[in-house]
């Protein structure tokens, strides 16, 4: 009986303790970033992290590429559809940072929607900004192939 008690108690706290550490480390972030096209030729390069281990950068026009359609989205997501979708979807999630001439960095956390062999869909989120946008299948799928099995 007091083993079902302390089961129980634990499973409270999951309930209670996996959304407060979903909601600080998945959409509580640090100052508002404001996003202008202008930056756009201020990126000098991009770096990710590679499937391989490692980093991967990317310079010059390829990452104002990927900046410019990052940025370009304007369809916001609620948190709900985005928590929903990632949830019981598959998908991949990777974080893209932009370096400016001045060296401010630029974070962008991308979740990538699959349907194969190409990338159905993106949610973008911008470290600094609660905001979450949905790239379209164009520019989610440019940007999925760019750095598939790099």
């Amino acid at each position: 009986m007091n083993k079902k008690k302390i089961g129980i108690f634990i499973l409270g706290l999951l309930f209670i303790f996996v959304p407060l550490f979903m909601y600080i480390f998945l959409i509580e972030h640090e100052d508002k970033v404001a996003l202008t096209p202008d930056m756009i030729s201020k990126v000098t390069y991009l770096e990710t992290d590679s499937v391989a281990g490692g980093m991967i950068t990317d310079g010059g026009q390829e990452a104002r590429d990927v900046f410019q359609k990052l940025i370009s989205s304007k369809k916001v997501v609620t948190q709900k559809e985005f928590f929903k979708k990632r949830f019981f979807e598959q998908s991949s999630h990777r974080k893209i940072d932009f370096v400016l001439d001045d060296g401010k960095r630029i974070t962008f956390h991308v979740v990538l929607f699959s349907v194969e062999p190409y990338y159905a869909e993106a949610y973008v989120q911008c470290v600094g900004n609660k905001t979450i946008y949905h790239l379209n299948k164009e520019d989610a799928t440019d940007i999925g192939m760019q750095f598939m099995n790099r």
